[in-house]
């Protein structure tokens, strides 16, 4: 089969993921490649023959809708009936067994279709099915019962995280679990609870969404939903979040060195940049121009201060090239700041708002945002209602 092929050069999420390891070296496992093959016109016949005999067919699940991202191979199938073949990706289960996870071709169907289903594929004429693929209908918490701290409303100490708040994913359950962690830590101890802005990070985004979006299918968590995409790069999650991660007490001495480190390394070569000339432009400038030989730049910069790091070079070179529009959204957020701070006290009583719309108090009686920011992303809410309740808001405050 085409070998589906990694990262050549991996990257790890931790800071300490190298020097904790033997001998520094990373990945501390050996590396292996995934294979790829393709269902058949044959396969999707098989597939069409039996689509009665699936749960989310036969009506056995009454689910409006399954995951959009992530669909089975029936949906497939049903959804796209001009393909005569779809990808499938085998990836190995561990270095250890000779267990394959066939991604693209999760399914309901009966044993008996799954097997010829799965031979039928190039390359797995003789597998054996060791796990049969299943369908699941789960339940969940609607967004008005669960606060962006994870801790439900109607449950006080009782934190939630992963598919029961609607989501589908292993990132997405990931950063749940780690804000639910959190807070249930900081509860215990007796601490105000965290949370993550929509500009922090895209746990932030994610959670803003799962308590003020009404969802019609499982959330995935996608660029495309941060407004504020450009600032939440990988390359600056340190940035972002390190010093925030140290304040919630989950980021280790070890860590916060390797940042600190990497941060004053980062400021002597921004200024490098903006000291040294060629041809009397900034070599920050000229780092903006598409035509710049980057290789170039970067030997320039290494004969004034040694040797650098082709990561961090790369994420200097980005914030140059995105400067101006990095400094817009960063005037957008400061603009949004104001209602995102301003909190609407438990005691708010939407149904004795004077002048406040039907709709609108229904729907904070029912969400309870707990920020005009929040309430602003309510659908139902107009510009009208919002500028109300803010100064009813800031009325209370003035009285209290």
């Amino acid at each position: 089969m085409k070998p589906a092929l990694g990262d050549a050069i991996p990257t790890a999420f931790s800071d300490r993921s190298p020097s904790a390891l033997p001998l520094g070296r990373f990945p501390h496992l050996a590396q292996t490649d995934c294979r790829e093959t393709t269902t058949t016109a044959a396969i999707h016949a098989l597939i069409r023959d039996n689509l009665d005999r699936a749960p989310m067919y036969s009506g056995q699940i009454d689910a409006e809708c399954g995951p959009r991202y992530c669909p089975s191979i029936e949906d497939k199938v049903v959804r796209f009936a001009d393909r005569d073949s779809h990808h499938v990706f085998l990836e190995p289960e561990s270095l250890f067994t000779d267990e394959i996870y066939l991604n693209g071709v999760s399914t309901s169907l009966p044993a008996d279709v799954q097997l010829p289903l799965v031979r039928g594929m190039r390359g797995l004429e003789h597998a054996e099915i060791q796990k049969y693929g299943y369908a699941v209908e789960y339940d969940m918490v609607w967004p008005h019962q669960i606060d962006a701290s994870a801790e439900t409303k109607r449950v006080p100490r009782l934190f939630l995280a992963g598919q029961i708040n609607g989501t589908s994913g292993y990132e997405e359950a990931g950063a749940q679990g780690l804000i639910a962690g959190v807070n249930a830590a900081r509860r215990a101890r007796g601490l105000e609870p965290v949370r993550l802005a929509r500009h922090d990070a895209y746990t932030g985004v994610m959670f803003d969404d799962l308590v003020t979006r009404t969802p019609r299918e499982p959330y995935r968590m996608f660029t495309s939903r941060a407004e504020h995409r450009l600032l939440l790069r990988s390359d600056n999650a340190d940035e972002r979040l390190t010093a925030l991660g140290a304040s919630w007490g989950i980021v280790g001495s070890l860590q916060l060195a390797a940042f600190d480190a990497r941060m004053h390394a980062k400021a002597r070569l921004t200024l490098a940049l903006s000291e040294m000339r060629e041809g009397g432009t900034r070599l920050f400038d000229l780092a903006k121009r598409p035509e710049v030989d980057l290789v170039w730049l970067a030997a320039r910069v290494e004969s004034v201060i040694g040797a650098v790091d082709p990561a961090l070079f790369e994420r200097v070179i980005t914030d140059a090239r995105y400067e101006g529009y990095i400094a817009r959204q960063n005037t957008e957020i400061r603009r949004q700041s104001e209602y995102e701070s301003v909190f609407i006290p438990d005691s708010l009583d939407p149904s004795a708002l004077t002048g406040l719309r039907r709709e609108a108090a229904e729907t904070l009686a029912k969400f309870r945002p707990r920020t005009l920011g929040q309430a602003s992303r309510l659908a139902g809410i107009s510009a009208a209602d919002l500028t109300l309740v803010a100064m009813h808001v800031r009325r209370a405050r003035a009285q209290a």
